[in-house]
């Protein structure tokens, strides 16, 4: 499995360079950490030659630092690298330091960047001699549905009619799980989703899952056709979770407004309540149109082993040094 992580990591790296995109190498270490209310970032200290100590974050995603790049006039860019969040499970699909690859497109937008992942895959596939996994059919064209539809063909329902709290609060109690007095729409949604749509994704051939609830993407664009919803996308195989995308948001105003709402959703949360990043809504508005996505490295080397467990194809995890 290590052997297979070594080859899959060079054969990512193979791809994007073959499609013109530069590999950059950005700061771990953040002031600015993401605002993600449901995020955890893990506080550290660094102390100068006297011993002044200055607070920074280890970066959950390297997310915010590449757009900065995008502002900067950077147009096709990569970067693999170690991420961490705080309050996560060690095993399974989760480890509390993971390695990410991101990629950005400047224009771009969320279509190319389905393209982009599904031919990398392929192309890693390929090098592997790996035509299906389990059942999945990795080499076959993949499936794109709405997460409307989805809703539709899993739960019966019209999502348009429960895109507030509490109309999916009644609707997470009609279907017989419990609703907590301090759960948002993140909350409730994954209620469902993980409960009676997930686990079926991607099972026969990799699917792409997209067009989200706005209030699930505040750093992505709202679709033109309905502004409740965002251009994000996940992509699925054999009912793991690999990726998250975005047509991202570049209306700097919009940004600053929804960064501010998080913030304040921390505080109600007692979580840490992180600066907001004024660079990067600076950089916004040097970025007319760009899209771009995370994917979980570990997870797609677990995908491409059929590992069970995350902590096999891991090098050494926390877990194991705390042991």
């Amino acid at each position: 499995m290590f052997d297979t992580r070594i080859q899959i990591i060079r054969l990512i790296r193979e791809y994007f360079w073959g499609c013109d995109f530069k590999e950059v190498t950005t700061p771990a270490t953040v002031v600015c950490a993401d605002q993600e209310p449901h995020l955890n970032p893990i506080a550290v200290s660094f102390h100068d030659e006297r011993g002044a100590a200055s607070q920074f974050f280890l970066q959950t995603s390297p997310e915010y630092a590449m757009k900065k790049l995008l502002g900067a006039g950077y147009d096709k860019i990569f970067q693999i690298c170690p991420c961490w969040r705080d309050y996560e499970e060690s095993g399974h699909t989760h480890n509390v330091e993971f390695t990410m690859i991101e990629w950005y497109r400047r224009p771009g937008d969320y279509q190319e960047i389905m393209t982009d992942i599904e031919q990398l895959f392929k192309f890693v596939a390929e090098k592997l001699k790996i035509v299906k996994l389990l059942n999945c059919r990795i080499v076959s064209e993949w499936e794109r549905i709405s997460i409307k539809e989805l809703w539709q063909k899993h739960v019966g329902v019209n999502l348009d009619d429960y895109l507030d709290v509490e109309k999916m609060s009644g609707l997470v109690r009609g279907l017989g799980y419990q609703v907590n007095a301090d759960d948002d729409f993140n909350d409730l949604f994954y209620k469902i989703f993980l409960n009676k749509i997930e686990r079926s994704l991607g099972m026969e051939k990799p699917v792409v899952v997209f067009d989200y609830p706005i209030q699930m993407a505040a750093l992505a664009r709202p679709c033109a056709h309905d502004a409740r919803y965002a251009e994000r996308f996940e992509v699925y195989i054999n009912g793991l979770e690999l990726a998250n995308a975005f047509g991202e948001l570049t209306d700097s105003v919009a940004q600053a407004k929804r960064f501010e709402e998080e913030r304040q959703e921390r505080i109600r949360l007692s979580k840490s309540a992180i600066p907001i990043d004024k660079e990067l809504i600076s950089a916004l508005e040097s970025i007319p149109m760009a899209a771009g996505i995370a994917l979980g490295v570990d997870r797609m080397v677990m995908v491409f082993t059929e590992a069970k467990n995350i902590n096999e194809v891991i090098f050494g995890t926390v877990k194991d040094q705390i042991l």
